[in-house]
């Protein structure tokens, strides 16, 4: 046990001495963003948004009418079950499960275009957004940038948060391009 300790002793005072250097340059070497943040204040990104939410619309109008017509399909059955020969039923079922089978596929096609849809909509803002955290991180020379969005971090300094001069810089970017 003390042997753990001993060791955990060694392994901190070796952290500290090696980050005592960067320590004395004055810039803090671990920031953070909040990406929820910057995603919901981008330029561009409600924009992005938009389009992909028309987008999503419009393949689900495309589904919707196999959709009717299987719950069609589907309450007929139900109804006339009842009063069906057992060769008759099992047409109906044969039927509604192939139709339900077709809806599954079609859904399944259409998850994958809304997929390559919302990457293809949201690649380049994303692709903004990275670059202008690596431009800031080589800039400030920070070691990491970490997202508090993501999880891990139980708690900083709100010093430490460059989401404020992520969002300018993404913000000046815009006013560039416009």
């Amino acid at each position: 046990m003390k042997s753990i300790v001993r060791v955990t002793l060694a392994l901190v005072a070796l952290l500290m001495a090696a980050g005592a250097p960067l320590a004395a340059q004055g810039t803090p070497q671990i920031v953070f963003v909040n990406s929820q943040r910057i995603m919901a204040e981008a330029p561009g990104m409600q924009a992005a948004r938009q389009e992909l939410q028309q987008e999503m619309e419009r393949l689900e109008q495309q589904i919707e009418p196999l959709r009717t017509e299987f719950q069609q399909m589907a309450q007929e059955f139900e109804s006339q079950q009842g009063v069906m020969t057992p060769e008759r039923r099992r047409e109906r079922q044969q039927a509604l499960a192939t139709k339900q089978q077709e809806l599954q596929q079609r859904g399944a096609q259409l998850d994958q275009q809304a997929q390559g849809k919302q990457q293809e909509i949201l690649q380049p803002a994303l692709e903004r957004v990275n670059e202008v955290i690596e431009l800031l991180r080589e800039e400030r020379g920070y070691a990491y940038i970490l997202d508090v969005a993501a999880g891990g971090v139980v708690a900083a300094d709100p010093a430490l948060d460059i989401t404020d001069e992520v969002l300018r810089r993404l913000n000046a970017v815009a006013n560039r391009g416009s």
